[in-house]
């Protein structure tokens, strides 16, 4: 069957998120450690796939390194793209600055204390939270990028755009592009339940505009990830640009407490809206169209 594969890849995600979630709730606060693996989940998913559903195996996975020059290009646009969240975030009044970073770490304090823990007992000996939080925000635009950042980032990458993006694509580019972006969103969702949440939520019409808002966001960055990956032909490629906007972001936010957050989310949207427009006006969306053309014989063994 064409799309045996694509429906193996989900079932199985689906059982590997499952897991880690009723896991996550048996362990009740010590749960909260299994947020990693249910971020591996994915690449776990389409190794199996790939092993024993999926014909052409890893010929078409992009496990090679790529160029470097891709994995600097990337990191900086990737990073650029997160300066430009906090632009429209203090435009949009949506964020009052913390240049001491003492309201994160008081929030980080209560995360701390939901899972039943000590923030400051958990440091090393003679390293306070100030000095954590400056090396913390240094190795987000850095070096946690690459180690064990680019780990997180495949664990996505591998599975999201590496297996179910061009397996859709076959069925047609827009469910490639539409529904895996809302797969990919909806897939986030159960984290809720692993992650303690310390703040209040909001109103049910506030968090209906959110997910319709977010939802928006999720499919123009899942348009840019994946542009990253076909056009860079690397899945590690992509799970640095990936990585770096998750880590560039809680960097930033460690200085910058969100007051309002749907109109954070609704500047998070323009932006990523903005890259996918600029992609769009430079022709490189394009890229999509001429790699599955040259990709269709392969893909016909799936």
């Amino acid at each position: 069957m064409r799309y045996r594969s694509l429906a193996v890849y989900f079932l199985l995600l689906l059982a590997l998120c499952a897991a880690v979630i009723v896991g996550a709730r048996l362990f009740g606060r010590q749960g909260a450690y299994l947020a990693q693996i249910y971020m591996l989940a994915p690449a776990l998913a389409a190794l199996i796939t790939r092993l024993f559903f999926y014909k052409p195996r890893f010929s078409d996975a992009g496990l090679r390194f790529g160029r470097l020059t891709d994995y600097f290009k990337y990191w900086l646009i990737s990073l650029g793209i997160v300066a430009l969240y906090f632009a429209a975030y203090t435009l949009l009044g949506a964020v009052k600055w913390d240049p001491s970073g003492s309201i994160f770490l008081g929030r980080l304090s209560e995360q701390f204390a939901a899972a039943g823990q000590d923030m400051t007992a958990s440091l090393p000996a003679g390293l306070t939270p100030q000095t954590m939080l400056t090396a913390y925000f240094i190795g987000g635009l850095t070096v946690f990028n690459i180690l064990p950042g680019l780990i997180a980032g495949f664990g996505e990458e591998f599975g999201h755009r590496g297996l179910m993006f061009p397996l859709l694509y076959q069925i047609r580019p827009w469910v490639a592009f539409v529904i895996g972006g809302l797969i990919w969103y909806a897939w986030h969702w159960p984290l809720v339940l692993v992650v303690p949440q310390v703040r209040q939520p909001p109103p049910v019409w506030q968090s209906t505009v959110q997910w319709i808002v977010l939802a928006i966001g999720s499919l123009c960055t899942h348009i840019y990830l994946a542009y990253v990956y076909i056009r860079s032909g690397s899945v590690f490629v992509a799970s640095i640009a990936h990585i770096t906007m998750n880590n560039a972001a809680m960097a930033l936010s460690y200085f910058a407490e969100v007051r309002y957050q749907l109109m954070a989310n609704v500047g998070t949207v323009l932006v990523m809206v903005l890259v996918v427009a600029v992609l769009h006006a430079r022709g490189e969306l394009g890229v999509f169209r001429e790699h599955f053309q040259r990709a269709a014989p392969a893909a016909g063994a799936t």
